[in-house]
């Protein structure tokens, strides 16, 4: 009789098991300056893209914290990954996910996919030219 509750019971044991398995990732935000303390760890950081240059060869960069060289985080967008140049991020409040590892003492991420990027706030639009009150001669 034990053995065949038992035998019973070891199928929903199996499956609370899966189930318990499947729970979603809770991925830790952080800011780009902590990033350097999650290296091999999976993040989403959250900043302001100071920068954005597309080499050469086609690869762009997003720097955050600073304009290179005195930026404090980086992401690496590869050309294989983006045939097209990706969109333009500079200036704006974005959330990017991945791994976290280290170049040049700095911490960096590549970025494979645009859905790790997530826009939070557009760039804030630049001030018009202000025109001279003064009438024309």
């Amino acid at each position: 009789m034990k053995r065949t509750i038992l035998l019973a019971l070891t199928p929903l044991w199996l499956a609370s098991s899966v189930v318990l398995a499947e729970e979603p990732l809770i991925v830790p935000t952080v800011t780009p300056a902590e990033a350097a303390t999650h290296e091999g760890k999976q993040v989403k950081v959250k900043g302001r893209v100071e920068g954005q240059k597309t080499t050469a060869k086609g690869s762009t960069y997003l720097n955050f914290g600073a304009k290179y060289p005195n930026h404090v985080f980086s992401c690496v967008l590869r050309a294989k990954d983006f045939p097209s140049a990706p969109p333009s991020f500079e200036g704006k409040e974005v959330e990017v996910t991945g791994v976290i590892k280290m170049y040049e003492g700095k911490p960096s991420m590549d970025i494979s996919s645009l859905e790790q990027i997530h826009v939070i706030e557009e760039a804030a639009p630049t001030a018009p030219e202000s025109k001279s009150s003064e009438p024309a001669s």
